[in-house]
């Protein structure tokens, strides 16, 4: 009954709002956050290999507070990224034997090497793919996308790599 006396002088703006209002304090309050990186378990690597995606790895790992060293003694866990690949297929050509579809692939090889064991691990392979519509009309449009996608791959490797290096354990 109050509510209804007061309805008047209330901006109609606050009544809308007040679901989005509601909404965020229920996802507060039930704990919910966003999904964070898996913790890594060693102190100290030694990254090796240039790569794209090199400056990337590095500032993920200093944001988990590893201390990235330069000798091999000093770290817990070598990692090396040995090779990169860009690669751009033709996925389908139309009747008249022009491009409609491109496919990319963006690799990552790498190996690791904790500080206890003697040899290196066998060469791992990350990668991404994406396909794309391509038309000579919006060749500027189509050449941003591509660039878009190749980022976006690139983010997914580095994810990949930094989900797998969380996964190794340091051995007690």
């Amino acid at each position: 009954m109050l509510l209804s006396h007061l309805t008047p002088f209330l901006p109609k703006r606050f009544w809308q709002n007040s679901g989005w209002l509601l909404l965020i304090v229920a996802l507060s309050s039930c704990g919910f956050q966003l999904r964070q990186p898996n913790p890594v378990s060693f102190k100290s690597i030694q990254l090796t290999g240039k790569t794209k995606i090199t400056t990337a790895l590095k500032k993920s790992l200093k944001e988990q507070n590893i201390q990235l060293v330069e000798t091999a003694e000093e770290a817990e866990l070598q990692v090396e990224l040995i090779h990169e690949e860009n690669e751009k297929r033709i996925l389908s050509l139309s009747g008249t034997g022009v491009v409609r579809e491109y496919e990319l692939y963006y690799r990552v090889q790498y190996r690791t090497k904790a500080s206890n064991e003697p040899t290196w691990g066998l060469p791992l392979v990350m990668e991404s793919r994406r396909d794309y519509t391509y038309n000579d009309s919006n060749l500027l449009a189509k050449l941003a996308e591509e660039k878009r996608l190749t980022e976006t791959m690139q983010t997914d490797v580095l994810n990949g790599i930094m989900r797998r290096l969380s996964a190794l354990k340091k051995a007690q």
